[in-house]
């Protein structure tokens, strides 16, 4: 319930507060939901079945550890993208003109025309 909680917040107003384009909620939905279920095996871990304990079992340093994951997934992750995104653009543009998005991307990318 807290996962969706936390998506749900993260598609609707944090969406809105830092106005990005996220017409899927991919972000909202992966990437902070991700986020929040990843910090929340640190708090719930059981060392019974994974072998290490949680916060609730005494050990807060597994929430450190998550935290430490999350951090490096999100500098490899984001810096990868941002690399990927450089070298693409050398080839094919990201973003089609200013023109073309105004008129529809479906009549000026894909010919389609109102009937």
């Amino acid at each position: 319930m807290t996962a969706g909680l936390v998506c749900y917040w993260a598609c609707t107003w944090l969406k809105q507060r830092f106005n990005y384009d996220d017409s899927l909620d991919v972000f909202g939905v992966h990437g902070i939901g991700g986020l929040t279920g990843t910090l929340l095996a640190g708090v719930f871990a059981v060392a019974s079945i994974g072998g290490t304990a949680g916060v609730l079992e005494g050990h807060p340093g597994q929430l450190l550890l998550q935290l430490y994951g999350v951090a490096v997934t999100l500098v490899w992750s984001g810096g990868m993208t941002f690399g990927l995104l450089k070298l693409v653009n050398i080839f094919v543009p990201l973003r089609v003109s200013r023109e073309h998005e105004l008129e529809g991307l479906d009549i000026s990318q894909h010919g389609e025309a109102l009937q």
